[in-house]
């Protein structure tokens, strides 16, 4: 266990370090049935004939596969699995739940539940991917053998749409997006930051900040009146959905350093996210 420990924090680390803050939801409430199409992205290690898995990421449910609807595809961000092959990670260790209660132990982070899960049998990123903070193409999907019955896919959105929102002035100082995923809890008031295990799958909103070429920056201050939350370590390639809708616009790819300030999350209306999820998935 030791070493499945150490080899899942190293992977932890090696997304940071390019990401800055790997997300999840901040000053949120459980999500319950509101997202179910959102997930939970695992590494499963076999340790003494037992398989435990560890919570890695999160993503949401995009379809069926072009040209090969039995299979399911998952979105998520690159970080997310770019470490599989240097780690001596294989495609089916990866599995994904949907299950809204599902946990980890916040010491280890090996899940506390062994239901409901989806194996994947292949992944792929952006060959682009991670060479770049400015323009990280940090754009991935994991292939799932199957998945829930009757799950509704995310919707995609169309080309430039954020862009043509800022033009129509839909898209200013707060306007809110919806944060849906897994992760730690970050806690900031009486004493240094800490972070809590969340009891599943959470949601919040932010508010919106800036649009660059590449991103969606969110505010994600955990402290604002408003009521406005943000992302945190343990939920990287979440969706940031158009608030109230099931359109995903951006996939969390990093932040500040304790999920305080602001995040930055990966657009998916431009040419590049585009290009690498039409070949897996019909898009408007």
């Amino acid at each position: 266990m030791t070493k499945i420990r150490t080899v899942v924090a190293g992977l932890a680390v090696a997304g940071l370090a390019l990401t800055g803050v790997a997300g999840a939801i901040s000053n949120g409430v459980p999500d319950g049935n509101g997202h179910p199409n959102v997930g939970m992205l695992a590494v499963g290690f076999e340790e003494n004939g037992t398989l435990v898995r560890f919570a890695n990421c999160s993503g949401s449910y995009g379809g069926p596969r072009n040209g090969q609807p039995a299979q399911k595809v998952f979105v998520t961000a690159a970080h997310c699995v770019a470490f599989a092959a240097e780690a001596g990670i294989s495609a089916n260790q990866f599995w994904v739940t949907f299950d809204p209660d599902v946990t980890f132990d916040l010491e280890s982070g090996a899940v506390t539940t062994t239901n409901n899960w989806y194996q994947a049998s292949a992944f792929a990123f952006d060959p682009a991917a991670l060479q770049s903070r400015s323009d990280a193409h940090d754009y991935a999907v994991v292939i799932l053998n199957s998945a829930p019955t009757g799950l509704a896919p995310i919707q995609l959105p169309t080309t430039g749409l954020l862009s043509q929102l800022v033009a129509n002035g839909g898209l200013k100082p707060g306007t809110v997006f919806d944060n849906v995923g897994y992760g730690v809890v970050p806690q900031f008031k009486q004493g240094p930051p800490r972070y809590d295990a969340p009891p599943g799958r959470m949601f919040s909103t932010s508010r919106y900040k800036a649009l660059t070429q590449a991103y969606l920056k969110l505010n994600m201050n955990s402290d604002s009146l408003e009521g406005n939350g943000g992302s945190c370590f343990g939920d990287s390639g979440s969706p940031k959905f158009i608030h109230g809708t099931n359109t995903a616009v951006a996939l969390q790819f990093g932040g500040d350093a304790i999920c305080r300030s602001e995040d930055f999350n990966s657009r998916l209306d431009i040419a590049a996210a585009r290009s690498f999820y039409s070949r897996y998935l019909a898009l408007p």
